[in-house]
């Protein structure tokens, strides 16, 4: 399920909010929209993978309360901060309650399940993602203060993901297994990225406009400071979307022997 819908804790802590359930939890199917699922003995598991997962995206992004997965397009994250410090740029940049648009067009190209060491990673790319919020912004560039607060947005293009993880498996009081994603991570590249920020320099607009273009021909450097926060984001807001349907959708359920009939 593939730089900024930026994806971020997420830092509001999705995994948090939809850790571990009760004991006395439901067992659910698969929901529809996935179909029948994938066998575990599938030759072809990781085709299967993306050809189930591949539509189910679009659906998966609108939320769904059933399986506790809230809706993710857009999606609210409380912050993100980027603290850059070279020779050239030194600022600290805030954006509170920023949505991240567009992550239901992200595309599932390529899935590597293996059962034996229990790990499966996921190659996704996005087209187009965009962050909008209320920013705060302070620090130097080319030794003049930048100062500003308003709103801002911001855009990725041509981004790749690779989400990867591990598991284990859980008995649970009913008898039946239950799959417990472990470690996770969701390193991501981007090939641009662009950014407005409104009412800099208390809205002059002169000096406003002439940092808006030299944060936008440098953004490589803001980015760099940017993708470890969407990273941690955006692999916390999927691990808590597999997790939310892993705890209601036991393991023989969620990848049977066999294909049901």
């Amino acid at each position: 399920m593939s730089a900024v819908k930026i994806l971020l804790a997420l830092s509001f802590c999705l995994v948090g909010a939809y850790g571990a359930l009760p004991k006395a939890q439901p067992v659910l199917k698969l929901p529809s929209y996935v179909g029948k699922g994938c066998s575990r003995n599938d030759p072809k598991i990781n085709e299967c993978v993306v050809r189930v997962g591949a539509p189910a995206i679009k659906q998966v992004a609108q939320g769904d309360p059933k399986y506790r997965i809230p809706k993710l397009d857009p999606l609210l994250v409380d912050e993100i901060k980027v603290q850059q410090g070279t020779r050239q740029v030194g600022l600290s940049l805030s954006c509170k309650k920023c949505l991240i648009h567009g992550l239901q067009n992200t595309i599932f190209n390529r899935a590597v399940v293996n059962w034996d060491k229990r790990t499966c990673e996921w190659y996704l790319t996005l087209d187009k993602m965009r962050l909008t919020g209320k920013y705060n912004v302070s620090g130097q560039v080319l030794l003049l203060p930048i100062v500003g607060s308003g709103n801002m947005e911001m855009e990725l293009k041509d981004l790749t993901f690779e989400y990867k993880y591990d598991w284990y498996y859980e008995k649970r009081d009913n008898g039946l297994e239950y799959v417990i994603i472990d470690n996770s991570t969701f390193p991501f590249d981007v090939n641009f990225m662009s950014i407005s920020l409104e009412n800099l320099f208390n809205g002059d607009k002169l000096l406003g406009g002439n940092m808006n273009r030299f944060l936008n021909e440098n953004w490589r450097d803001i980015l760099k400071d940017l993708r470890p926060a969407l990273s941690k984001s955006l692999g916390a807001l999927t691990k808590s979307i597999l997790q939310s349907m892993a705890n209601v959708v036991p393991f023989d359920i969620m990848f049977p022997k066999k294909y049901p009939l």
